[in-house]
């Protein structure tokens, strides 16, 4: 999971960052949005397809400053308590999340 992403970052904005710093070596991302106020939470999932992809994104962004829309958020991954692709899929198969505009929705890869 990764934490303390700043409120205004899209879905399409955080995969074009993990892209960055390693392409195409996640499978699934769920930026959590609030339905009211039309901003993210402030966390998402993110499913790295191997540990190295992990261990790379952690060097190169934890601990930092997201430097976007002015915001002091540091960026900090946990472990998550659903772990893989396919349970995160079916944790959020028949989920509400599902009924709302594709952009707040999670994305496979």
């Amino acid at each position: 999971m990764i934490k303390d992403v700043p409120n205004k970052l899209s879905r399409q904005e955080l995969v074009n960052i993990l892209q960055e710093v390693v392409p195409d070596e996640f499978d699934f991302v769920y930026l959590r949005f609030d339905f009211n106020n039309h901003c993210n939470v402030g966390y998402a999932f993110v499913n790295f397809t191997s540990t190295k992809a992990l261990y790379t994104f952690i060097l190169a962004k934890v601990g930092k400053k997201w430097n976007m829309f002015s915001s002091e958020k540091v960026l900090q991954v946990s472990y998550a308590n659903i772990q893989g692709k396919a349970a995160l899929v079916n944790k959020f198969r028949n989920s509400a999340v599902m009924d709302v505009i594709e952009e707040w929705r999670p994305q496979i890869f």
